[in-house]
């Protein structure tokens, strides 16, 4: 009966000790709990007021708070995160300004071009007009020149005929003044003749007379025979007058008709000769004529190739106002963002100042590269990391 009480008591006993324990360890265990929802709250709320200025773009945040040891990795991986992402935008940021910068000065370059072009165009296409007036006057006076080739020729044609009628009436002349000497010749005997007639005439008279009245019947045939002979001697002596006459006339003539042929014969080497420089000078405009027109399609062909250049210096320029407007945005958006400032962007732009003998497209690209590749790497090795 004791021992069963004994038993009872002490089993009670261990029952009382272990509720006890019980309590104790929970009350241990809702502690840690305890300690452990402060920490994670308190981490929270550091993570939280992180994630709000994130939310509000300013990436130059860091968290300096003092976290549970459990938790400084987490906050450093955070710090570095941000930090490789606030480089990143930095680099962008720098990136942005310039391709803002290259877009400007491309923007220049092409509204330069753009305006050269157009310019360009307007005095090619005037000289594509004047060398289009140019070419219709060659071709013009190429005809012209052919056309008086051919009347030079029907000249120097007309000169050699008329020189050939010159030498007919030359000869014609000539046989007219040997004509006229043998016809002076003719009139010479017949006026000896009737010379001779009349002394025959006087001698008859005389002997007439002496015969007294049986001879005054030939005395009057005689007187008419002396008459008749005296009026042919007159005749005679104008008519070789006036062969005479005609004589240096028809030697005159014949000297000027000479001279006429020699003046034809010289006109007519000197048509010759214009023949054949009209020849040159046609064959010479035909050759001028086809380098002209040849010159003509050179000259359309550049028209072309110049308004085309003009309407793809026009697109040039309206991309390049598009990237500035494009440009202008992402810097509107990046400006958003509060950022630590770096030392890269600044070796850039003294590189830039180094070589300003760069075109705007090229200082873009170089630029562009360098501020990639020097914050932006390291961003990539953190995030890496992270």
């Amino acid at each position: 009966m004791l021992g069963s009480l004994i038993k009872a008591v002490l089993l009670d006993m261990d029952l009382s000790i272990s509720v006890y324990i019980d309590e104790e360890e929970n009350a241990k265990r809702r502690a840690q709990e305890d300690a452990i929802n402060n920490e994670r709250a308190s981490v929270v709320n550091v993570f939280g007021k992180a994630m709000k200025e994130i939310a509000d773009n300013n990436l130059a945040y860091r968290i300096k708070e003092e976290v549970p040891q459990s938790y400084v990795p987490l906050v450093d991986n955070f710090n570095a995160s941000f930090e490789a992402l606030a480089a990143t935008v930095e680099s962008i940021r720098n990136a942005a300004g310039a391709i803002n910068t290259g877009s400007d000065e491309i923007q220049a370059a092409a509204n330069d071009l753009s305006r050269r072009a157009e310019q360009q165009a307007a005095a090619v296409e005037e000289t594509a007009a004047a060398v289009e007036q140019i070419s219709s006057a060659v071709k013009d006076a190429a005809k012209r020149a052919e056309l008086t080739g051919n009347l030079v020729g029907s000249t120097m044609l007309d000169a050699e005929n008329s020189g050939e009628i010159v030498q007919t009436t030359v000869v014609a002349m000539e046989r007219i003044a040997k004509s006229s000497e043998d016809i002076s010749r003719i009139i010479g005997v017949i006026d000896e003749i009737a010379f001779q007639t009349n002394l025959l005439a006087l001698n008859a008279g005389v002997e007439a007379a002496r015969a007294g009245e049986a001879g005054r019947g030939f005395a009057v045939v005689a007187q008419e025979v002396r008459e008749l002979a005296q009026r042919s001697a007159k005749a005679a002596k104008e008519i070789k007058q006036l062969i005479t006459t005609s004589a240096k006339e028809v030697q005159s003539g014949v000297s000027q008709v000479n001279a006429t042929g020699a003046a034809l014969e010289k006109i007519v080497a000197s048509v010759r000769d214009i023949s054949i420089n009209m020849s040159s000078i046609v064959e010479t405009s035909r050759e001028q004529s086809e380098a002209l027109q040849e010159i003509n399609t050179a000259v359309s062909s550049v028209d072309n190739g110049t308004q085309q250049n003009a309407a793809l210096s026009e697109e040039l320029t309206a991309s390049s106002h598009s990237l500035a407007v494009e440009v202008n945005q992402i810097n509107r958006v990046l400006s958003q963002f509060t950022v630590d400032t770096f030392t890269a962007p600044v070796a850039g732009t003294a590189r830039e100042k180094e070589a300003p003998k760069l075109s705007g497209a090229s200082r873009l690209q170089a630029r562009t590269v360098e501020a990639f590749a020097g914050n932006a790497a390291l961003a990539i090795d953190d995030w890496d990391d992270f």
